[in-house]
Protein backbone atom coordinates (compact mmCIF):
# COMPACT_ATOMS: atom_id res chain seq x y z
CA UNK A 1 0.00 0.00 0.00
CA UNK A 2 1.13 3.45 -0.96
CA UNK A 3 1.29 5.76 1.40
CA UNK A 4 0.83 9.43 0.80
CA UNK A 5 2.56 12.67 2.34
CA UNK A 6 0.97 15.91 3.07
CA UNK A 7 2.78 19.53 1.25
CA UNK A 8 4.32 21.19 3.86
CA UNK A 9 1.95 23.94 3.86
CA UNK A 10 -0.85 21.65 5.18
CA UNK A 11 1.53 19.86 8.00
CA UNK A 12 2.52 23.58 9.24
CA UNK A 13 -1.09 23.96 9.33
CA UNK A 14 -1.92 21.13 10.98
CA UNK A 15 0.85 21.43 13.36
CA UNK A 16 0.23 25.39 14.04
CA UNK A 17 -3.70 23.95 14.43
CA UNK A 18 -2.78 20.97 17.02
CA UNK A 19 -0.64 23.38 19.25
CA UNK A 20 -3.64 25.58 19.31
CA UNK A 21 -6.15 23.22 20.20
CA UNK A 22 -3.22 21.81 22.78
CA UNK A 23 -2.91 24.92 24.35
CA UNK A 24 -6.52 26.28 24.82
CA UNK A 25 -7.28 22.58 26.45
CA UNK A 26 -4.42 23.59 28.83
CA UNK A 27 -5.66 26.55 29.78
CA UNK A 28 -9.29 25.07 30.43
CA UNK A 29 -9.48 25.99 34.68
CA UNK A 30 -9.41 23.24 36.80
CA UNK A 31 -12.96 21.58 36.98
CA UNK A 32 -14.20 19.22 40.21
CA UNK A 33 -12.76 18.66 43.42
CA UNK A 34 -9.32 18.94 43.19
CA UNK A 35 -7.14 14.99 44.52
CA UNK A 36 -5.87 14.40 47.65
CA UNK A 37 -2.28 14.33 45.66
CA UNK A 38 -2.58 17.93 44.92
CA UNK A 39 -2.54 18.89 48.02
CA UNK A 40 0.06 16.55 49.66
CA UNK A 41 3.08 18.24 47.94
CA UNK A 42 5.92 16.07 49.96
CA UNK A 43 4.02 12.90 49.07
CA UNK A 44 3.99 11.56 52.99
CA UNK A 45 0.17 10.58 52.91
CA UNK A 46 -0.81 13.15 54.85
CA UNK A 47 -1.71 17.14 54.38
CA UNK A 48 -0.27 19.75 56.75
CA UNK A 49 -1.97 22.89 56.99
CA UNK A 50 0.84 23.98 55.52
CA UNK A 51 0.07 22.28 52.32
CA UNK A 52 -3.44 22.23 52.64
CA UNK A 53 -3.16 26.64 52.56
CA UNK A 54 -0.71 26.69 49.85
CA UNK A 55 -2.26 23.92 47.53
CA UNK A 56 -5.66 26.44 48.08
CA UNK A 57 -4.14 29.46 47.19
CA UNK A 58 -2.32 27.89 44.55
CA UNK A 59 -5.28 26.87 43.12
CA UNK A 60 -7.30 29.65 43.55
CA UNK A 61 -4.39 31.88 41.23
CA UNK A 62 -4.62 29.26 38.89
CA UNK A 63 -8.14 29.82 38.41
CA UNK A 64 -8.09 33.15 38.78
CA UNK A 65 -5.45 33.50 36.15
CA UNK A 66 -7.20 31.41 33.65
CA UNK A 67 -10.68 33.34 34.01
CA UNK A 68 -11.95 30.76 36.33
CA UNK A 69 -15.27 31.21 38.43
CA UNK A 70 -14.32 31.50 42.33
CA UNK A 71 -18.14 30.29 43.39
CA UNK A 72 -17.78 29.03 46.59
CA UNK A 73 -14.43 30.52 47.74
CA UNK A 74 -15.82 32.27 50.49
CA UNK A 75 -17.73 29.42 52.01
CA UNK A 76 -14.62 26.86 51.14
CA UNK A 77 -14.05 24.27 54.35
CA UNK A 78 -11.07 25.40 56.58
CA UNK A 79 -8.09 23.18 57.34
CA UNK A 80 -9.53 23.04 60.71
CA UNK A 81 -13.12 21.70 59.91
CA UNK A 82 -11.58 19.08 57.58
CA UNK A 83 -9.37 17.41 60.49
CA UNK A 84 -11.73 15.57 62.63
CA UNK A 85 -9.41 13.87 65.07
CA UNK A 86 -7.59 16.87 65.70
CA UNK A 87 -3.91 15.46 64.79
CA UNK A 88 -2.58 18.59 63.18
CA UNK A 89 -2.68 16.91 59.95
CA UNK A 90 -5.38 15.00 56.81
CA UNK A 91 -5.65 11.79 56.10
CA UNK A 92 -6.86 10.21 52.56
CA UNK A 93 -9.94 9.35 54.71
CA UNK A 94 -10.71 13.13 56.36
CA UNK A 95 -9.77 14.96 53.12
CA UNK A 96 -12.54 12.46 51.01
CA UNK A 97 -15.03 13.09 54.06
CA UNK A 98 -14.51 16.49 53.91
CA UNK A 99 -14.91 16.68 49.69
CA UNK A 100 -18.08 14.33 50.13
CA UNK A 101 -19.64 17.22 52.59
CA UNK A 102 -19.21 19.98 49.72
CA UNK A 103 -19.91 18.05 47.16
CA UNK A 104 -23.73 17.70 48.86
CA UNK A 105 -23.43 20.87 50.15
CA UNK A 106 -23.86 21.76 46.43
CA UNK A 107 -26.31 19.60 45.50
CA UNK A 108 -24.02 17.43 42.83
CA UNK A 109 -24.96 13.65 44.30
CA UNK A 110 -27.65 11.48 42.33
CA UNK A 111 -29.04 8.40 42.57
CA UNK A 112 -32.37 7.27 43.33
CA UNK A 113 -34.74 8.37 45.92
CA UNK A 114 -33.75 9.84 48.82
CA UNK A 115 -30.02 9.98 47.60
CA UNK A 116 -30.32 12.97 44.76
CA UNK A 117 -31.18 16.18 44.96
CA UNK A 118 -34.18 15.02 47.88
CA UNK A 119 -31.40 13.69 49.93
CA UNK A 120 -30.71 15.37 53.32
CA UNK A 121 -27.71 17.86 53.60
CA UNK A 122 -26.05 18.02 57.31
CA UNK A 123 -27.44 21.52 57.72
CA UNK A 124 -30.95 20.02 57.02
CA UNK A 125 -30.41 18.46 60.64
CA UNK A 126 -27.50 20.74 62.13
CA UNK A 127 -31.11 22.98 63.68
CA UNK A 128 -28.86 25.43 65.60
CA UNK A 129 -26.20 25.87 62.94
CA UNK A 130 -23.24 25.37 65.42
CA UNK A 131 -21.68 22.25 62.78
CA UNK A 132 -22.82 19.46 64.63
CA UNK A 133 -25.93 17.61 65.25
CA UNK A 134 -27.12 16.17 68.39
CA UNK A 135 -29.35 13.09 68.99
CA UNK A 136 -32.13 15.65 69.43
CA UNK A 137 -31.40 17.17 66.43
CA UNK A 138 -31.26 14.19 64.22
CA UNK A 139 -34.78 13.04 65.45
CA UNK A 140 -36.31 16.59 65.53
CA UNK A 141 -35.15 17.22 61.91
CA UNK A 142 -36.25 13.31 60.83
CA UNK A 143 -39.66 13.81 62.10
CA UNK A 144 -39.84 17.02 60.29
CA UNK A 145 -38.62 15.20 56.91
CA UNK A 146 -40.89 12.49 57.06
CA UNK A 147 -44.37 14.78 57.79
CA UNK A 148 -43.28 16.82 54.85
CA UNK A 149 -42.60 14.30 52.62
CA UNK A 150 -45.59 12.51 53.57
CA UNK A 151 -47.79 15.46 53.49
CA UNK A 152 -46.37 15.65 49.74
CA UNK A 153 -47.78 12.71 48.63
CA UNK A 154 -44.09 11.03 48.57
CA UNK A 155 -44.02 7.12 49.55
CA UNK A 156 -42.50 6.16 52.43
CA UNK A 157 -40.29 3.42 51.28
CA UNK A 158 -37.47 2.39 53.65
CA UNK A 159 -38.52 3.53 56.74
CA UNK A 160 -38.02 0.63 58.67
CA UNK A 161 -34.24 0.21 57.10
CA UNK A 162 -33.49 4.00 58.37
CA UNK A 163 -30.14 4.46 59.91
CA UNK A 164 -30.11 5.65 63.87
CA UNK A 165 -28.85 8.16 64.86
CA UNK A 166 -25.66 6.02 66.80
CA UNK A 167 -25.10 4.53 63.01
CA UNK A 168 -24.23 7.61 62.15
CA UNK A 169 -22.45 8.93 65.33
CA UNK A 170 -19.43 6.48 64.23
CA UNK A 171 -16.75 7.54 66.96
CA UNK A 172 -19.59 7.62 69.64
CA UNK A 173 -19.19 10.92 71.26
CA UNK A 174 -22.75 12.03 71.31
CA UNK A 175 -22.41 14.05 67.94
CA UNK A 176 -22.12 13.78 64.60
CA UNK A 177 -19.78 15.77 62.43
CA UNK A 178 -20.27 17.01 58.83
CA UNK A 179 -17.78 14.30 58.26
CA UNK A 180 -19.24 10.98 59.67
CA UNK A 181 -22.33 12.47 58.15
CA UNK A 182 -21.24 12.66 54.98
CA UNK A 183 -19.12 9.23 55.44
CA UNK A 184 -22.34 7.80 56.04
CA UNK A 185 -24.33 9.11 52.75
CA UNK A 186 -21.45 7.42 50.85
CA UNK A 187 -21.92 4.74 52.49
CA UNK A 188 -26.01 4.71 51.72
CA UNK A 189 -25.05 5.57 48.21
CA UNK A 190 -22.66 2.60 47.45
CA UNK A 191 -25.25 0.32 48.93
CA UNK A 192 -28.45 1.25 46.48
CA UNK A 193 -29.12 -1.25 44.01
CA UNK A 194 -27.24 -0.92 41.00
CA UNK A 195 -24.36 0.95 42.39
CA UNK A 196 -22.28 -2.00 42.74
Amino acid sequence: MKTRTLPSHLRCILAVTLIGAAAAVSAQPMQGPPPFSAFDTDGDGFISEQEFNDARTRRMQERAAQGGQMRGAATAPSFESLDTDRDGRLSPQEFEAGQSVRQAQRGQWGGGPGMGRNAPSFEDFDLNGDGRITAEEFEQARTKRISERASAGYPMRGLANAPSFDDIDTDHDGVVTPAEFAAHQALRRQQMPGRQ
